[in-house]
C-alpha cells in the first residue's frame, strides 16, 4: 500500500468512526434540551445498562430503572415512551464506548493498520472481565426473540464493518468476500475467548495468554502469514 492509500484507508476508517460516535443516544437524545433534561437523558441510559447487566432484559423495568437513577417512573417514560426504545438506546449507548475507544485506537495505536487492528482485538481481550456481564445478557437477550435478535445484529454491524475496513487497509489483496471470511474468524475467536474468561478470576493467567493468541491469530489471518 503506497502512503496516498494508506491515510485514505485511514481517513475513511476516521471518518466512519466520527459518524457512528455522533449517533451516541445521550447525545442524539439530549439535543434540543435544557442541560438539565440532558442529564436525565444519561441518567436514565446510566441506570438502564445497570439494571440490564445485573438482571437482563427480563429485570430490565421502567421502575427498577427509575429507582437507580433517582428518577421519577412517569420522568423515564417521558423520555423513553417503550422498553424496546429503552433498551436500544442503553445497548447503542454501549456501542457508543467502544467506537469512542476505536477512535483512540486509529489515532495512537501506530502508524500502520496492522497495529491499529492488533490494539482493537486486544483491547476487546483485555476488557473481557468488565464486558463480559453485558455480553452474557446481549446474547441471551438476542436468544429471545426475533425482534431482539435483529437488534443486537444491528449493533454488531457497525463494528464489524470498522474491522472489515481495517483488514481492508492491512491487506488490500484481499477480495470482499476474503476480507469478511477473516473478519467472521476475528469474531468468533475473539467473542469465545470473551465467554470463557469472563467466567474465570480476574487476574487469571488466561487472559494474557488470549491477548497474545488473539494477536498472533488476527496477524496470520490478515496477512497469511
Amino acid at each position: 500500500m503506497t502512503r496516498p492509500e494508506h491515510d485514505r484507508a485511514l481517513e475513511t476508517i476516521q471518518n466512519y468512526l466520527d459518524i457512528l460516535q455522533n449517533e451516541r443516544p445521550s447525545m442524539r437524545l439530549a439535543e434540543g434540551r435544557s442541560p438539565r433534561g440532558a442529564r436525565t437523558v444519561q441518567q436514565i441510559l446510566e441506570a438502564a445498562h445497570t439494571v440490564f447487566v445485573e438482571d437482563g432484559y427480563a429485570g430490565l423495568t421502567f421502575r427498577r430503572v427509575a429507582a437507580a437513577s433517582d428518577i421519577t417512573v412517569g420522568n423515564v417514560n417521558y423520555y423513553f415512551s417503550t422498553k424496546h426504545q429503552l433498551i436500544v438506546a442503553t445497548l447503542k449507548e454501549a456501542l457508543a464506548d467502544y467506537v469512542e475507544a476505536h477512535i483512540h485506537h486509529v489515532k495512537n495505536a501506530g502508524p500502520a493498520p496492522i497495529d491499529i487492528l492488533l490494539e482493537v482485538v486486544s483491547f476487546y481481550v483485555r476488557g473481557s472481565e468488565k464486558s463480559h456481564p453485558l455480553f452474557f445478557q446481549m446474547w441471551g437477550y438476542a436468544g429471545a426473540e426475533a425482534e431482539a435478535k435483529a437488534v443486537i445484529r444491528d449493533l454488531y454491524r457497525p463494528i464489524g464493518r470498522f474491522i472489515f475496513y481495517l483488514v481492508k487497509a492491512c491487506n488490500p489483496s484481499l477480495d470482499h468476500l476474503e476480507a469478511r471470511k477473516v473478519v467472521f474468524q476475528i469474531f468468533s475467536l475473539e467473542q469465545g475467548m470473551k465467554l470463557f474468561i469472563g467466567m474465570g478470576p480476574a487476574d487469571d493467567i488466561a487472559i494474557q495468554v488470549a491477548e497474545d493468541t488473539i494477536r498472533e491469530a488476527t496477524r496470520k489471518l490478515v496477512m497469511g502469514a
